[in-house]
């Protein structure tokens, strides 16, 4: 959705455009690395992601010029940057923008947060996400601090069947926001067909996607180097499962070793640094997370606060200036007592020099399932 009018573009009476204007229906679309313009929910509300509509005057374009936007809306509330106003309102969308909502459900009160959920939820699905998103919160405000705002979650569920078949579970997070959307037949099925661990580690996911933000005063990181915060995110809500109990440490390890396989398997076309650019972004969280559970075991096992005073070091440096990169990365792991051949064994995999991956990845997921079995020993 994010666009660009190309130059050659004119009116019909030869001159530039002033004024363009499109109706787009509010229809779900799944994609890769962003978040669909629109998130339907049951009763016909919507989320809407203001960034997916910046514009830019010239190419090549970023698409994150600031974009003075309206929303008018009659009869349906429209919440906006912490504000909830009736019909009609305007604000600047900027940088990676924002979600609105625009709708008639009123944002119910929780333990860290605020939440608007669809109605059309299993009841047993709502009640497990207002305690999954509190716990998560709550662990990393005990080794962080405490937020510094109040973020807003939004859940949101369209289960009519769409044409080309398609279902699909995404969600993410924007400066204060979680969301998720569950998309097409079945949705309602799909929420509860499994245990809920896998909503457990969504949340503690994202919220740990918070804590980067709120520590460096923005978003975290690149596509290129996104297995710092994306990989980092998964090994945060991997240490946070485990402290729960055994059949977590359980779903932990699984896991683990499913992201050894894939993990291995992908960097067998490219190194890390080369996964997006190949369109096999999940690598950015699978081996991220291997990288980031290595770490820890190997800073715990010298009584150290493990990933954690990575994270503390990293989020200094990035808040004061820095670029969250590899460089930054690699400064805060050693400062904070990382051997070097761990170190080493990093750069291999995200920028080559390897011929089999398969044996680096092993060395990774057997510190990591060390960690996690150190958590259960404590």
């Amino acid at each position: 959705m994010r666009f660009t009018l190309p130059a050659r573009y004119r009116a019909l009476n030869g001159g530039p455009f002033r004024v363009v204007r499109f109706t787009l229906p509010a229809r779900y679309r799944a994609l890769p690395k962003s978040y669909a313009p629109f998130s339907p929910f049951s009763d016909g509300g919507v989320l809407i992601h203001s960034g997916q509509f910046h514009a830019c005057l010239r190419i090549p374009c970023a698409g994150t010029d600031a974009l003075p936007i309206t929303i008018a809306a009659p009869g349906k509330t429209i919440g906006v940057e912490g504000r909830r106003v009736a019909d009609q309102t305007r604000f600047v969308s900027r940088d990676d923008g924002t979600n609105i909502f625009v709708g008639n459900l009123m944002p119910e009160e929780a333990d860290g947060f605020v939440a608007i959920i669809d109605p059309g939820l299993p009841t047993a699905a709502r009640d497990h996400l207002r305690q999954s998103l509190p716990r998560a919160m709550n662990a990393f405000a005990r080794i962080y601090g405490a937020l510094s705002f109040r973020p807003e979650l939004y859940v949101s569920m369209d289960a009519r069947p769409r044409k080309d078949g398609h279902a699909s579970t995404q969600g993410g997070t924007l400066p204060g926001q979680i969301f998720m959307h569950f998309d097409g037949a079945n949705a309602r099925e799909r929420v509860t067909a499994q245990a809920p661990f896998w909503l457990d580690w969504f949340f503690a996911h994202e919220a740990a996607h918070l804590f980067q933000q709120d520590r460096v005063g923005k978003l975290a990181g690149d596509e290129t180097a996104a297995w710092i915060h994306e990989g980092g995110a998964d090994a945060m809500a991997a240490l946070v499962l485990t402290q729960r109990g055994k059949e977590e440490r359980g779903y932990v390890a699984s896991r683990v070793r499913s992201a050894e396989t894939a993990c291995a398997t992908g960097l067998v076309s490219a190194p890390l640094d080369r996964a997006t650019a190949n369109g096999n972004f999940d690598l950015q969280y699978q081996c991220g997370m291997l990288i980031w559970l290595a770490l820890d075991e190997s800073l715990r096992a010298e009584k150290s606060d493990g990933l954690h005073a990575v994270n503390k070091t990293l989020f200094a440096r990035v808040k004061a200036g820095a670029p969250w990169d590899e460089n930054a990365f690699t400064a805060a792991a050693r400062g904070s007592g990382a051997p070097q051949p761990l170190l080493q064994r990093v750069a291999r995999l995200v920028h080559g020099g390897y011929r089999d991956p398969h044996e680096d990845v092993a060395a990774l997921r057997k510190a990591a399932l060390a960690t996690v079995l150190r958590e259960q020993a404590n």
